[in-house]
């Protein structure tokens, strides 16, 4: 029998938030903007971190996408957070990500969020 190291599904229907195969796969889902509120966009920010640092060995800087991280969330914790800030910092982690996709699904869900609520 050939080994398989992928995902293999037959018939019908798959609907999953996050799939990941093969060796030290893992997927985290992370859903789309559900935030209706500042302190949900602060918790949002705080996921966010503690994703950033367990995929820190994934990151193409992981020092200072961190570090910027940190720089959002301490102007979230503001009475009236700077919406451009917040936004400008989320972008330069994105950067810093690179192509993970749990980091980046959170980091739009967040974009989204401080978009439509600041």
């Amino acid at each position: 029998m050939e080994k398989n190291y992928g995902i293999n599904i037959t018939g019908g229907n798959v609907s999953a938030g996050a799939m990941a195969a093969g060796r030290d796969a893992r997927a985290t889902n992370v859903s789309s903007s559900s935030a209706d509120s500042l302190p949900d966009i602060r918790a949002g920010m705080s996921e966010l971190l503690e994703l950033l640092r367990g995929e820190s060995d994934k990151l193409d800087r992981p020092e200072e996408t961190i570090a910027v991280a940190e720089l959002a969330e301490r102007e979230l914790g503001e009475d009236e957070p700077d919406k451009l800030s917040v936004l400008r910092w989320l972008k330069i982690v994105a950067t810093g990500a690179g192509s993970v996709s749990s980091v980046a699904a959170a980091i739009t869900a967040i974009e989204q969020a401080v978009a439509a609520i600041l």
